[in-house]
């Protein structure tokens, strides 16, 4: 079933491991200062009350995905994971061991052609990353292992080992978001599972809600490639060649408290599309099974 709708904040989501000691207040302390010191993509709930600042709080996705309730001494394999929110939720879920990969040197990202020359801030905020989730992981005493790998390179590091996959807002960033797919089909356990959670087009959703259609973003030196409506999400499944494939949405993925873009000018021409920004990033999803 195709439907819009927001996804609401909650507290749901990542929490303290179920083996963690509750922490000291000084301990809280230090941890209130490093959460507050760094910059999150990810709205990370931890114990204590914390709730990390993040860009986007995908808390709320939890109610509109299929994520399993349980993954039960499973494998899994978090792609694209950041500041890690979706790993820590295997984990807290039962999973028996996760990894998350990601890329850390941003000139390893896929660009288009000619490429920016990023700033110096830019490279120091990429090369940051991992301290958000190296936070997040001593907060909750996690044991997820965290990678600095391309999912194009899946294949020549693991095996056909893992039972579930999770890739979460990365496709768009994407030069070749099949061959990335098929990468992970090739490391999942025959039958295993790949849920995507996606940026799409709610225009192209709405008006193709039967027919796969995709957009091309066609921006110079950026990280952004193909826009899919939710159909078009779930065909990129099938053409990697897994099975049994679903999806549904769009919905809205809200913004966190650490949203810091400016907002779009209030013009009588973009008081749709300003509403509709305001709500934050429409995402569909899509799950199938390796053969």
């Amino acid at each position: 079933m195709f439907y819009i709708a927001s996804a609401m904040s909650s507290s749901s989501g990542p929490g303290p491991s179920p083996h963690a000691d509750v922490a000291a207040p000084e301990v809280a302390a230090e941890v209130a200062g490093e959460v507050a010191a760094l910059t999150w993509y990810h709205t990370i709930s931890l114990p204590g009350g914390l709730s990390t600042p993040g860009e986007y709080d995908t808390r709320g996705a939890l109610a509109r995905i299929p994520f399993p309730s349980s993954l039960a001494g499973r494998r899994c394999l978090d792609v694209g994971t950041h500041d890690g929110f979706w790993a820590f939720t295997m984990e807290q879920r039962g999973a028996g061991s996760v990894v998350g990969i990601d890329l850390d040197d941003p000139r390893r990202v896929d660009f288009s052609e000619p490429v920016s020359e990023l700033s110096a801030a830019a490279l120091g905020d990429r090369r940051a990353r991992p301290r958000a989730f190296a936070c997040a992981h001593r907060a909750l005493g996690s044991s997820v292992e965290r990678r600095d790998l391309s999912v194009y390179d899946l294949a020549a590091e693991y095996g056909r080992e893992f039972d579930f996959a999770f890739l979460g807002t990365l496709l768009l960033h994407l030069r070749e978001p099949v061959r990335a797919l098929t990468a992970i089909r090739d490391v999942l356990k025959p039958g295993g599972e790949l849920l995507i959670n996606d940026a799409v087009s709610l225009r192209l959703s709405l008006l193709h809600p039967r027919a796969p259609v995709h957009r091309l973003a066609l921006l110079p030196g950026k990280p952004f490639w193909w826009e899919p409506n939710v159909r078009g999400l779930a065909r990129y499944l099938e053409k990697a060649g897994f099975a049994g494939v679903t999806g549904g949405g769009p919905y809205f993925l809200p913004r966190g408290s650490g949203y810091a873009r400016p907002p779009l000018p209030r013009t009588p021409t973009n008081f749709a599309w300003r509403r509709l920004h305001e709500r934050g990033m429409v995402h569909g999803w899509a799950s199938g099974r390796a053969p």
